[in-house]
């Protein structure tokens, strides 16, 4: 799959079958936190709920580990942690045609701001991701 993202060209893998072992293990770990936490004030919003809901039904083991998740989506938005971001970024092979080795998460972040300069969008990062997983 390729894109193009201003002065960017970007080869993605088009199935999640075809990433590298660890990257694969990286996309799913990255997937997994954003479907159970995320990074949004709507996912704020949504654990607040369930809090509520536990401490409502006297569910107060439940209540404590939701709070636990909340702290962490507190810091994934403060900090501008996107899990999201970061799947869509490990799924990327080349940029410019150069092949992608540092798959650190710092690198990951740097080229996902540097994307946002250029154009990367919400809706291009979900639907990709979408449209690999699904293959």
């Amino acid at each position: 799959m390729k894109l193009e993202i201003g002065k960017f060209d970007l080869e993605l893998f088009d199935s999640i079958d075809q990433l590298p072992f660890e990257r694969f293990n990286a996309f799913n770990k990255y997937v997994m936190l954003d479907s159970e936490l995320g990074a949004t004030v709507q996912d704020f919003d949504k654990i607040t709920v369930r809090i509520y809901e536990f401490l409502n039904k006297e569910m107060y083991d439940d209540a404590k580990n939701e709070l636990l998740n909340l702290r962490i989506v507190v810091n994934n938005i403060l900090t501008g942690n996107s899990s999201k971001g970061l799947a869509f970024a490990s799924l990327i092979s080349k940029v410019n045609g150069k092949a992608m080795e540092d798959y650190s998460e710092d690198k990951l972040k740097a080229l996902l701001l540097d994307l946002s300069k250029e154009g990367l969008d919400v809706k291009t990062v979900s639907e990709t991701a979408s449209d690999v997983k699904k293959k």
